[in-house]
């Protein structure tokens, strides 16, 4: 009979030690979430600076791209204005002050291009993107 009562005695201390780790394994399961769910606000953050960042750029490039535009349209215009001064002097029209005239309708319309066709300066090879990868949503 006391063979009987020592395997019972067995059975009985090795369920009492596999239910002694359970406490353990859920604590170390809600530290692990805890630290998961960390993980992930912290990269939603960063996500969203860089979001942030990019749209700054975005706004950046664009207000260079208008000033070089811009500055572009100038220069061409200045440019022609001077072609058009070159070309008033070879032809020897000169008012009585002895300054050059520009040619066009009684002298109205000095210094206006309206003639000029307007460039649309071209888009750098650095502004291209690739279509396969273009978003419409930062």
């Amino acid at each position: 009979m006391t063979v009987v009562y020592s395997a019972e005695c067995k059975a009985i201390q090795k369920t009492n030690r596999s239910t002694g780790m359970l406490p353990l394994l859920v604590v170390l399961f809600v530290f692990s979430y805890a630290i998961l769910t960390l993980l992930v606000v912290e990269q939603g953050r960063t996500i969203d600076s860089q979001r942030f960042l990019i749209r700054e750029m975005v706004s950046d490039s664009s207000q260079l791209a208008a000033l070089k535009g811009k500055m572009a349209r100038e220069e061409n215009l200045k440019a022609h204005q001077k072609a058009l001064d070159g070309a008033g002097r070879s032809a020897g029209q000169k008012d009585p002050a002895g300054t050059p005239k520009a040619s066009g309708k009684d002298g109205k319309g000095s210094g206006k291009s309206g003639n000029l066709p307007k460039e649309v300066p071209g888009r750098p090879d650095s502004d291209l993107q690739d279509v396969r990868r273009a978003t419409r949503i930062i």
